[in-house]
């Protein structure tokens, strides 16, 4: 009984001794006597950018992206950092060829990627909104234009401020925010038969759309679109296979041209102001027979030696009144000359009229005259129309060559002024001239403005029957797309030479000498030094192919003189010095 007694009293130790000994697999160090439905942390309701100190999210941009919109991008990471301390991962879209983009991983898309995410967020948008939203894993901020991408940042600053609690950043699950960051592309209406390849400042208050992949029918259908959107045609016109149109409303011009050579829709968007006077706009008298002027450009500069650049040259028009391209340097001499050559020839030099004064581009060689002419002179004359198109500030290259947006703002010196921004395949009627623009810098962009002379701009006046072709300082890149786009139907009766004849800004000539080709002018009107013009322009290959080209018959140096042909003009006939190839 007691040897029982004994075995059951070990048996009973041996199973309280198991049952407190640990088990030998899967078993914790300590066993917790607390509910652990107790302590698990409740699930974060939201979109979790940051967390307990670590980024949930990184942020990917557009590894093809223009500087407006990874820029964005990278201000983005820092002020996410800069509000949590934490500094979150930044990639780009790039990946492996063959390889989809993964659509599950936790991102901020910034601007336009190869994600399907980035451009499903536009569907709807105008050209000038933004939109921070939310599609699936991807946090999406994104607009067409570096205006509103701009204003997306601001809007995603603001959020970030309201969602930013004790260094957590959660955002909420529905998320979307639009806005617009551009009212001006907003008028445009959605263009729908092509690819919408960049959105572009073109100076001043206007905006460029420019869109690939298109057609002439789809133009025809974005005009019709235009006209059912509440615009009104105010001006049409084709030159060769290239077709252009402006509307208007009561608030907005929007112009619109198609380049055949590279099937483009070219569309610009700018606040109603002036217009370009139409056929019959303005009647006129007849009072004296259409001439053209060249005003010289070499005269001593401050160290003795000659300054042998500038561009001044003068158009009269059977009214009297006068057209003035660029207008020289600024210098005094210059401004004289000018005033003295419109005082002299007006049929009432009491009331001298400039109905238009048109300028190639901002460089001083080219603008300055117009500032001193100003100075002295504007209380003196009546000028109607100041034309051009100069490049915004921010597509300047290193800060290279000035804006010429000075020039708008000076119309105060003359009451009833008005500034015109001219665009590709616009007409000016200007009593019995007519001005047709061919190229601007919008001809050229997206790409970067690396030489400034790249805008300047080419037009064709024709006056008493015979053309000219002015190209003012046209690059050998600027010539190229006004050879690609008009070929033979550059033909004229007088040419200006690009830059002088100095440098075209490239290694090759191609687009100058083919435009020089085309235009097959019997006369040049150089604006150059004479010795300059000697001992360094004709040397110069592009400069020699226009001198000795069969159709160039007589060739005007502006030298320090001034010269006065009466139109229509006939070659040899002038009275003055010239340098006359044998016919």
């Amino acid at each position: 009984m007691k040897r029982c007694s004994r075995l059951f009293l070990l048996l009973l130790m041996l199973v309280l001794l198991l049952v407190g000994c640990k088990l030998p697999t899967d078993t914790p160090d300590e066993i917790s006597t607390t509910d652990v439905s107790s302590t698990t942390e409740p699930a974060v309701e939201g979109l979790a950018i940051v967390t307990d100190g670590g980024a949930n999210y990184r942020i990917v941009r557009g590894e093809e992206a223009s500087a407006d919109f990874t820029d964005v991008a990278i201000r983005v990471r820092q002020m996410i950092s800069n509000a949590t301390d934490v500094m979150p991962e930044i990639a780009t879209d790039w990946v492996k060829k063959g390889t989809d983009p993964d659509h599950e991983s936790l991102e901020i898309l910034v601007g336009p990627t190869i994600y399907f995410e980035s451009s499903e967020a536009l569907e709807g948008l105008g050209y000038g909104d933004y939109i921070i939203t939310r599609i699936g894993n991807k946090i999406v901020i994104n607009a067409r234009c570096a205006d509103a991408m701009n204003a997306a940042y601001t809007a995603f600053r603001n959020l970030i401020r309201d969602h930013l609690r004790d260094g957590d950043l959660i955002l909420p699950t529905d998320l979307r925010i639009t806005g617009t960051g551009n009212k001006r592309l907003n008028q445009l209406p959605y263009f729908d038969h092509g690819t919408l390849s960049t959105l572009y400042n073109a100076g001043g208050d206007t905006d460029l759309a420019i869109f690939t992949e298109t057609t002439p029918d789809a133009y025809s259908a974005y005009l019709q679109k235009l006209a059912s959107s509440g615009y009104t045609l105010y001006t049409e016109n084709r030159i060769t296979d290239n077709f252009f149109a402006t509307y208007i409303n009561d608030t907005y011009v929007i112009h619109a041209g198609y380049y055949a050579y590279e099937e483009a829709v070219r569309v610009t968007v700018e606040p109603r102001t002036a217009l370009p006077p139409r056929e019959g706009d303005n009647a006129y008298e007849k009072k004296t027979q259409p001439n053209v002027g060249q005003l010289g450009c070499e005269f001593p500069g401050i160290d003795g030696t000659n300054v042998s650049n500038g561009q001044s040259q003068i158009l009269q028009l059977s009214d009297g009144s006068y057209i003035v391209i660029d207008g020289g340097c600024l210098r005094d001499i210059e401004a004289q000359m000018l005033y003295d050559y419109m005082f002299e020839y007006a049929p009432d030099p009491g009331n001298i009229t400039i109905a238009a004064w048109i300028f190639t581009h901002g460089h001083s060689d080219h603008t300055g005259g117009y500032e001193a002419f100003t100075k002295r002179y504007a209380s003196r004359v009546k000028l109607e129309l100041l034309i051009g198109n100069f490049p915004d500030r921010a597509v300047l290259f290193d800060g290279e060559g000035p804006s010429g947006d000075r020039i708008p703002a000076s119309t105060a010196a003359y009451p009833g002024s008005k500034w015109i921004q001219a665009h590709v395949g616009q007409v000016f009627h200007l009593r019995d001239a007519k001005v047709e623009i061919l190229y601007t810098l919008e001809s050229y962009a997206p790409r970067d403005l690396t030489y400034y002379n790249t805008s300047s701009m080419v037009f064709t006046v024709e006056l008493a029957g015979q053309t000219f072709n002015f190209l003012g300082d046209a690059s050998n890149d600027a010539c190229k797309i006004v050879y690609e786009m008009y070929g033979t139907d550059l033909k004229a009766d007088f040419i200006q030479p690009a830059h002088h004849g100095f440098s075209t800004g490239s290694t090759v000539h191609n687009g100058v000498t083919s435009v020089y080709t085309a235009s097959a002018a019997p006369v040049v009107l150089w604006p150059a030094g004479e010795r300059a013009y000697e001992i360094t322009v004709v040397k110069r290959a592009y400069s020699a192919h226009l001198v000795n080209l069969e159709s160039t018959k007589e060739i005007f140096v502006a030298g320090s003189r001034v010269i006065r042909l009466m139109l229509p003009y006939t070659v040899g006939t002038s009275g003055y010095e010239s340098i006359l190839k044998q016919q």
